[in-house]
């Protein structure tokens, strides 16, 4: 006996699919996949700033990166940005902007689009807007310094509360204060525009203001006040009471004439000199790792502070009309969803959207990730699905192929029979 195989009987071989066919099949699917890949990197190249992010210090990574800049609505002088005065992200990453041109609020994508304004109510429309800031409520509340107001809109324009002060030039909003500053001062309101506290008068005194034009509140409610013309930087908590004070600069309500000229003196009191001095405060913010951002109109560029103590960390930017470089610059904004800063870089007519070392507090990933969805790789997310999905294809395709050459197999079995 001898062990033989033969095919059961009532069955009979199928055809098997032919070779060729698979093959063909096979190299038009790569052809499929290596072309959406192709367009997939053109069409990045294509929407993408030539040299991509780039170091603007020179200092490689340890410097200030250049993301992207906003020059106006349209390719048109009429649309333009003029003496741009301040920039701000809302929560969907799309930043708002108001310049010296255009009097109301202008709203951009994350990527630079044009996609609308804002200018309140049809019988009462914005007159001079200038710094403004949004509030966890998504209500706009905008500073008008010769109206003495800050006028509050919702996303439609309507009024959403809008209320009186003198001579507001900056604002920042959190969940249970608004705090507005002032030529002389600066107050602390409930969100109602309630005052709950404020401090200050005009003059050089320790507890004197002349134009505070950056306000910031942080997560524990502590209140960062640049107070320009005398070129100091203080904290207070959240009811108003002082928690340090640093002159950072020779204060420029100060200034002498010798000789036709003005100059100002050292003063003794100064925690920064030389280099590290700063020489016009202007706009501030907070970062995500909680420190102290503000822009330096007069050096153009943009020192961090230690939110501790207000002693200096780093400072980044030079002057120049290059991407990155920065020319009067007014105010600065900080998105922490995607670890960038709104800059208004005024004499330059621009927004300018850059990035600074140790911004975030660890959520990198996640702001990477929010930075690409909102540049070069949004474009190309419709390519990059279709590659995935012919990928996906391709497999099942030599799955079912595999199952259909095996179902294709005769059937055999083994009969025993002698040697």
């Amino acid at each position: 006996m001898s062990d033989t195989t033969m095919p059961v009987a009532g069955t009979s071989e199928k055809p098997v699919r032919s070779r060729r066919g698979r093959r063909i099949l096979g190299l038009i699917l790569i052809v499929l996949v290596l072309l959406l890949g192709l367009s997939s990197y053109l069409l990045f190249r294509l929407v993408s700033v030539p040299g991509g992010a780039r170091d603007a210090s020179g200092s490689g990574d340890a410097g200030l990166v250049w993301v992207r800049s906003i020059y106006g609505i349209d390719n048109t002088a009429q649309g333009a940005l003029e003496r741009a005065q301040a920039a701000v992200s809302a929560a969907d990453g799309s930043i708002w902007v108001v310049d010296g041109a255009h009097r109301e609020l202008l709203h951009f994508t994350a990527d630079g689009r044009f996609i609308g304004t804002n200018s309140g109510p049809e019988d009462s429309p914005l007159d001079a807007p200038s710094r403004f800031a949004i509030g966890p409520d998504g209500l706009f509340y905008i500073c008008e310094t010769a109206g003495d107001a800050i006028i509050v809109l919702d996303a439609q324009g309507n009024d959403a509360g809008s209320f009186k002060i003198p001579e507001p030039v900056s604002v920042a909003v959190s969940e249970d204060r608004i705090v507005v500053g002032a030529i002389s001062g600066f107050a602390i309101l409930a969100k109602d525009g309630e005052p709950i506290k404020v401090i200050g008068s005009r003059g050089k005194g320790e507890g004197q203001f002349d134009y505070v034009h950056g306000v910031a509140i942080a997560d524990n409610g502590d209140i960062y006040v640049s107070d320009s013309y005398n070129n100091r930087l203080s904290a207070y908590d959240s009811e108003g009471n002082r928690l340090w004070i640093v002159r950072t600069g020779k204060p420029q309500n100060s200034a002498s004439a010798d000789s036709g000229s003005l100059t100002v003196e050292e003063p003794d009191d100064a925690a920064l000199t030389g280099d590290e001095a700063m020489q016009l405060p202007l706009g501030l913010t907070i970062d995500g790792a909680g420190r102290i951002v503000v822009i330096d109109m007069f050096d153009c560029n943009l020192a961090v502070f230690d939110p501790k103590d207000g002693s200096l960390i780093a400072k980044y930017g030079d002057v120049g009309p290059d991407d990155g470089e920065l020319f009067y610059p007014v105010s600065v904004g900080y998105d922490a969803d995607r670890d960038w800063f709104t800059v208004a870089d005024a004499l330059n007519n621009r927004v300018q959207i850059l990035r600074l070392p140790g911004s975030t507090d660890g959520g990198g990933a996640t702001a990477a990730v929010r930075r690409a969805l909102a540049g070069p790789l949004r474009a190309c997310l419709f390519p990059l699905l279709l590659l995935l999905l012919a990928l996906i294809v391709a497999i099942v395709l030599r799955a079912r192929r595999g199952r259909r050459a095996e179902e294709a197999l005769p059937a055999t079995v083994v009969v025993d029979g002698d040697a």
